[in-house]
């Protein structure tokens, strides 16, 4: 009977450990560094990509919106509960990940403006499956270029979403204008 108590206990206690895992093992991408204020968190993600202006409020995320006069538009959208819970626990309990990791992009969409002279497009790309960034294909003095997620706060451009890593930018870069001008020719 002790035996059985004991395996019993033994089972129970991998099981949580399994699920305490969980959310690490399936999420994609890793956070490799946290950084808080005191209004909100900073938090990079393999080493790669800076998500900033991250609110937590009763064990709620917020992450950045784009207001204009009439509507509130999304910036950042976890796309899995998994990454949404493995985020929340990292930055409720300061985990941060010390391994290599490798992060994989894909652009979702791309909706193209016909009568805008300086936006051209709008585009979200998805990283690892885990997050949507939305970003506009603006049309410069140099030609073509990437807005990613920032807003206008005292008259000072606040950038949301900054990429660490140049060649995972280069990349995305390239391949979000490529999209756009195979699309409008």
């Amino acid at each position: 009977m002790l035996i059985f108590s004991l395996r019993a206990k033994l089972l129970i206690f991998s099981a949580a450990i399994c699920l305490s895992l969980s959310s690490v093992l399936f999420a994609d991408l890793k956070i490799t560094e946290i950084q808080k204020t005191t209004e909100f968190y900073e938090v990079v993600l393999n080493n790669d990509i800076k998500i900033s202006n991250i609110f937590l409020r009763d064990n709620v995320l917020e992450f950045p919106k784009y207001k204009n006069k009439n509507k509130t538009y999304k910036q950042i959208t976890v796309l899995k509960k998994d990454f949404k819970s493995y985020l929340l626990d990292s930055l409720l309990n300061n985990n941060i990940f010390s391994g290599k990791c490798i992060t994989s992009f894909k652009i979702n969409k791309m909706s193209v403006l016909k009568n805008n002279k300086s936006i051209k497009a709008f585009a979200s790309i998805i990283f690892d499956d885990d997050i949507e960034v939305e970003c506009r294909i603006m049309n410069g003095k140099k030609g073509l270029w990437i807005a990613c997620p920032s807003n206008l706060k005292h008259g000072i451009w606040i950038k949301n979403f900054t990429f660490i890593n140049k060649n995972l930018q280069k990349n995305i870069e390239k391949k979000l204008i490529t999209d756009y001008t195979s699309v409008t020719s």
